[in-house]
């Protein structure tokens, strides 16, 4: 039998099946008479402190074995259980109903699961699993659900089948014991997944109920690069797994080789590449994987708890964190990129979100929200090499609105005595079609350009990404896209202001030489692809790029692009990487 989901971490792996299946836990209403409830709330009162010091020591053992930035999880969790919202509504409850701490609890955890649901991004949606690990901690802390098996005591080498694990249950497993991970929910932004690519340990997520398919006990086979599980595999199958682990594991030890060398071609050019970072979990495993900096940080996870714009406080810190890990690196911030449906779910929405009123052109209506970014980022750019860069800008009007805004934020930081980075360079992400065609324009104003590929290509291209009808029609090698690229390069390069590409075309080895080839100094992708697109640069000579990559530029279709590319770059990108230093 084979499960198919997605791939979250790569690799292969085998071994028995150790199937964990959460029950639901029976929470009853209870009334309490009027004397009894201020005792009820002093209960729930010790039950918070008491899961404020586990999730504490968790944070601390996590942060010894794995690294702080791994361990930020927890900060978050300990935030929730100060949130007035979370806590004063529950006491609120009690006293107002006169009911018993576990009832209050799953009645305002009901309320706010509500507010999770409507949101439109699945890395969002996906953080109310945060909610039910903290409430779940403190309801067992109430004494009101039986405490599971500790997941950290379990016997032996295993494959872990789950229907899913909250951030905590994750943090205290013990990984040197886990083969492979295997779980109905999840995507690559769940917690269990981060921490799986850390250790290197393949896993699989969105699986269809394999808890009660996968037999306790069953041999199965995780392939966490294609996303299946395969359960009593035949002989010959297994033969074939077997060998792809081999084949993986060498490919592995071949590119890890040349994580702590530069990307240099062979004729001794020098391309950055850099990680995209979704949060600040990730940072840690984009330098172990090579990364010269953070390209791309999606500053978009801190809305993801309330309909409120995070203050400023909370921004800064993360910033900073950021900021410090990193150094002496760089770390690109892109300022919010949401749309309306992000901060009101249930609101109204646009009819095309994606040529709606999004980012900049949202923001233009929450000034105050916007400049206390800034602020943040201002200051935080005092704690290391931060850049800042604006998303969906259309033209020099756009750039020159948010620039202003900086300086207003730069003068009250300067009015309030607070330290600021005193020269942060501020770009600007090339991905609306109008922007790539004032490149010329915009280059003179700004620092940098980071073009957006995979938006730019959707726009160029007229073709919705997601829409399986029309996907063959999305074509990164089409004459249109790599010409739009060229003359962004070019505009960039009269003015001497680097230029990067952050979108999926450079995390694959043939198109990131390509745009190598075109002029393109900077790539930033998934920390995961940087050893692969390093090993295709150190095999390849620049002058050749750039011969291929001109000739591209004369061809009329993707499809002569493509074969152009297959028949001039498969020898560089069979040969592997050049293992000696420089």
């Amino acid at each position: 039998m084979e499960l198919k989901g997605i791939g979250v971490s790569p690799g292969v792996a085998m071994g028995q099946a150790l199937v964990v299946e959460r029950e639901a836990v029976a929470v009853f209403r209870l009334l309490l008479a009027p004397e009894a409830v201020e005792v009820e709330v002093q209960r729930l009162t010790r039950a918070v402190e008491a899961s404020q010091k586990q999730l504490l020591a968790i944070k601390e053992r996590l942060a010894r074995e794995v690294g702080g930035s791994h361990a930020y999880i927890f900060d978050a969790h300990l935030l929730m259980l100060e949130d007035p919202l979370l806590l004063d509504r529950a006491v609120t409850v009690i006293r107002e109903d006169h009911v018993n701490a576990e009832w209050a609890l799953r009645t305002v955890a009901d309320q706010l699961h509500a507010l999770f649901d409507e949101f439109t991004d699945a890395y969002l949606r996906e953080r109310s699993t945060d909610l039910d690990d903290v409430l779940g901690r403190v309801q067992i802390n109430l004494g009101g659900a039986a405490d599971a098996p500790s997941l950290s005591r379990l016997p032996g080498s295993f494959v872990l089948v789950t229907e899913d694990l909250t951030p905590s249950e994750a943090a205290e497993l013990d990984w040197e014991r886990i083969l492979a991970v295997a779980m109905d929910a999840g995507s690559p932004t769940h917690h269990t997944a981060i921490l799986a690519r850390s250790f290197g340990i393949p896993a699989v997520a969105g699986l269809q109920d394999a808890v009660r398919r996968v037999p306790p006990g069953s041999l199965v086979v995780v392939d966490g690069t294609g996303g299946r599980l395969v359960v009593e595999p035949t002989a010959p199958t297994l033969e074939g797994f077997r060998a792809v682990q081999q084949r993986h594991k060498l490919e592995e030890e071949r590119l890890q080789a040349t994580s702590a060398l530069p990307a240099v071609t062979r004729d001794g050019v020098r391309v950055s590449l850099q990680a995209n970072v979704e949060f600040l979990d990730e940072a840690d495993t984009a330098l172990l994987y090579g990364a010269e900096g953070i390209g791309l940080f999606r500053s978009e996870y801190l809305l993801g708890r309330s309909r409120e714009w995070p203050a400023e406080k909370r921004q800064l810190d993360v910033y900073c964190r950021l900021a410090e890990l990193v150094r002496p690196h760089a770390v690109t911030v892109r300022t919010w990129d949401v749309g309306p449906e992000d901060l009101a779910p249930g609101g109204p929405t646009s009819p095309n979100p994606a040529l709606g009123e999004r980012s900049l052109r949202l923001l233009r209506r929450a000034p105050e929200a916007f400049r206390g970014q800034l602020r943040a980022l201002l200051q935080a750019a005092a704690h290391g090499a931060l850049r800042i860069m604006f998303p969906f800008v259309s033209g020099p009007a756009d750039f020159e609105e948010a620039r202003q805004l900086l300086e207003e934020a730069r003068q009250e930081l300067s009015r309030d005595g607070l330290p600021f980075g005193d020269r942060v360079p501020v770009g600007v992400t090339i991905e609306v079609p109008s922007a790539a065609m004032t490149a010329d324009l915009l280059a003179s104003r700004v620092d940098f350009f980071s073009v957006g590929t995979n938006d730019l290509i959707q726009y160029l291209l007229a073709v919705d990404r997601t829409d399986p009808r029309v996907s063959a029609h999305y074509q990164p090698l089409h004459p249109a896209v790599l010409r739009a690229v060229r003359g962004v390069v070019e505009a960039a390069e009269r003015v001497a202001i680097p230029v990067s590409v952050c979108g999926e075309m450079a995390a694959d080895p043939t198109t990131a030489l390509v745009l190598v080839g075109l002029g393109v100094k900077e790539l930033s992708m998934s920390p995961a692809a940087i050893p692969r697109v390093k090993a295709a640069l150190r095999g390849a000579s620049f002058a050749r790029l750039k011969e291929v990559a001109e000739g591209c530029l004369a061809l009329p279709s993707a499809r002569e692009i493509e074969a152009r590319l297959r028949a001039e770059l498969s020898a560089v990108l069979a040969a592997g990487p050049v293992l000696q230093g420089e």
